[in-house]
């Protein structure tokens, strides 16, 4: 059952519960009012017959002519009957009637006045002491108005019930069918997207509503999908353009030595290099494996500190780089360094930074300064090195882009680039400034 259908039964359903409810509530409040009505009305024909029978002898000619008056004109004979204390009929018309009995009298007396009805018919008796003796009035009325009366409520009710049940039914359909329209667009933009479009937003709609809400957190979750993909797109690009140095290295050097016999000491420069480029392979091949390793992303969110990230990395670039490297740290509070996200990602992304200032540094001390900003860890790695053209700026963070003013250090465009995806991903604010005295970038991590 799908959601505009589901849509349509259950707002039909409440429809049904709550107008059978409130057609209930009329129908018992039109039947007690009307019952109520027909007793006071029963009572006062009962008290005019009192008066009329009982108190003509104390009444002058043209009062009793007026009570007769009154009387005949709101209570037919044959419904009244005024029963004297041995429970004879002495007057109306209604002479025998089986529901009114010595018991019933002397309940009447001692209540007063007494009402009840029949499969047929109403009745009020009034109990009407007078100077002649005790008398109880009854006068009796059919129910056939009565229930006429609820008969054509009811049909009225049921039919207006039947009619709005059906006019709901309908403009629920309609309703749902308006209401399910933005999720049919969304779902049909979602049907038809494949790799190529998969890093495009969803149309957002302006609904202000939870599937606005949803949208923007499939946007959103589609933007990181997308930005992991080009992580791990970046990266295979960045081993298959790294291979190709050191393998056309590797190749050209056994082509050469190949030609001719070689000395001991060019065996061993062949073996270093060799040897060199196989270790700069083997690195990127464990970084490649990192990175592709789905069970390590699925563990990204760890807590780490950052602080020995970079202590750990120290002594690697101290050996592969006769550049100095110094770690001035200006943290007060330890939990500044404490960060919740992706090591290995966040790790490979830093080592790039410390490792494009290195290559960069022109022989001169690389800085990485650890402070707290507001609550939160601010990384500097500084560099005073070759820096980076200002129009170049923002081309450097550009997958494969290179500065101009490199030279012949080696690199492959590509760890800037991964390094700003990276901290994106994970939350951390990047920024990169530069002049010709050198280049500084800052991380600024979320707090913890």
């Amino acid at each position: 059952m799908n959601l505009k259908i589901r849509l349509t039964l259950f707002s039909t359903l409440v429809f049904t519960i709550i107008f059978g409810l409130a057609t209930l509530v009329i129908y018992w409040i039109f039947y007690n009012s009307s019952e109520r009505h027909l007793i006071s009305s029963l009572e006062k024909n009962a008290k005019i017959a009192g008066i009329y029978y009982l108190e003509a002898d104390e009444q002058s000619p043209l009062k009793h002519l007026e009570s007769k008056n009154q009387y005949e004109s709101l209570v037919k004979r044959a419904m009244v009957a005024v029963y004297n204390a041995e429970g004879k009929v002495s007057y109306g018309g209604m002479r025998f009637d089986s529901q009114i009995n010595k018991d019933l009298l002397s309940q009447l007396k001692t209540d007063k006045t007494i009402y009840f009805k029949t499969e047929d018919s109403f009745y009020f008796g009034l109990y009407y002491p007078d100077n002649q003796g005790d008398f109880f009035v009854f006068v009796k009325e059919s129910s056939a108005d009565f229930d006429h009366q609820l008969n054509r409520l009811l049909i009225t009710l049921v039919f207006v019930f039947l009619v709005a049940l059906i006019s709901i039914a309908l403009l629920s359909v309609w309703l749902s069918k308006y209401a399910y329209l933005p999720i049919r667009k969304v779902i049909q933009e979602i049907q038809h997207k494949d790799l190529s479009t998969i890093q495009e937003p969803l149309t957002t709609i302006k609904t202000k509503d939870e599937l606005q809400d949803l949208i923007e957190s499939y946007n959103a979750l589609l933007r990181r999908i997308s930005e992991n993909m080009i992580i791990r797109k970046n990266f295979v690009s960045y081993v298959s353009h790294e291979f190709r140095t050191p393998l056309a290295g590797i190749l050209g050097s056994m082509e050469v030595f190949g030609t001719k016999v070689r000395s001991e000491e060019e065996y061993h420069e062949l073996a270093e290099t060799i040897t060199e480029h196989v270790n700069f392979l083997n690195q990127l091949i464990g970084n490649f494996l990192l990175l592709t390793d789905d069970q390590a992303l699925k563990r990204s969110l760890e807590t780490f500190r950052i602080d020995e990230i970079v202590w750990d990395l120290v002594p690697k670039f101290s050996r592969s780089f006769a550049v100095p490297l110094k770690v001035d740290i200006q943290v007060d509070e330890p939990r500044y360094f404490n960060f919740r996200g992706n090591k290995m990602l966040v790790s490979l992304s830093i080592s790039n930074l410390i490792e494009n200032a290195l290559k960069y540094a022109n022989g001169q001390e690389v800085l990485v300064r650890m402070t707290g900003v507001n609550g939160r860890l601010s990384l500097q790695i500084i560099d005073h090195g070759i820096g980076i053209p200002q129009a170049e700026l923002e081309s450097v963070k550009q997958t494969f882009y290179r500065g101009s003013n490199v030279g012949k250090v080696k690199g492959s465009g590509i760890g800037l680039s991964f390094a700003q995806i990276v901290f994106k991903d994970q939350g951390v604010d990047f920024d990169i400034r530069s002049n010709d005295l050198g280049t500084t970038v800052s991380l600024l991590f979320p707090q913890f």
